[in-house]
């Protein structure tokens, strides 16, 4: 006898939320003219500093995410808070991207994308052992390995409108150029206890 078993896996959780995402947009470009924003992994474009206080504007999507993030932990069976730490927004214009990164002492971690232009960037994850599968695992179709989820280094997922992605905070995470002449909107988010 003879079996592949699964010993390790990360775990990426989304949902469509049905949301008011223009009027959504309309308040995050609005914030933007408000603040000089911040730079951390964002090359180009503007991102928000933590968001305080009442935004209402938001106020539906927050009370979505904490109830995805319940979703999320109770999927996972980590007794963890559903509450959001803390939240910004993200707005790339033409070529602007986000640099791989993590989001450090966190729990979970997210992104909601409010506004999505074609051609404007896809999310990519990185496999945990991404240096090692460069070197050792670097393959291509063009030599016969079909990539799966056991042999791929990389993931992307589209940016899509109204899209709710969760994933642990260790996955390195980044998001392509945007190709459109259109502002790419989104707001991102940590859980932590």
């Amino acid at each position: 006898m003879s079996e592949v078993i699964d010993i390790f896996k990360t775990p990426l959780y989304f949902a469509e939320l049905k949301l008011d995402n223009k009027k959504m947009a309309s308040y995050c470009l609005s914030m933007s003219k408000k603040d000089k924003g911040r730079h951390l992994s964002n090359i180009g474009g503007w991102q928000s500093k933590n968001l305080k206080g009442a935004h209402k504007p938001l106020n539906q999507l927050f009370i979505e995410i904490t109830k995805h993030i319940g979703i999320f932990n109770k999927t996972l069976q980590l007794n963890m808070s559903d509450k959001v730490g803390n939240i910004w927004i993200n707005i790339n214009g033409y070529k602007d991207t986000n640099a791989p990164h993590i989001h450090p002492n966190c729990l979970i971690s997210g992104v909601y994308y409010i506004q999505t232009p074609k051609d404007c960037g896809n999310i990519q994850f990185r496999h945990p052992n991404y240096n090692c599968f460069q070197y050792d695992w670097d393959g291509d179709e063009q030599q016969g390995i079909k990539f799966n989820q056991y042999n791929s280094n990389e993931w992307w997922f589209p940016s899509l409108a109204g899209r709710l992605y969760l994933f642990p905070s260790w996955l390195t995470h980044y998001v392509k150029p945007n190709g459109s002449k259109e502002k790419r909107i989104s707001i991102s988010f940590n859980s932590f206890d």
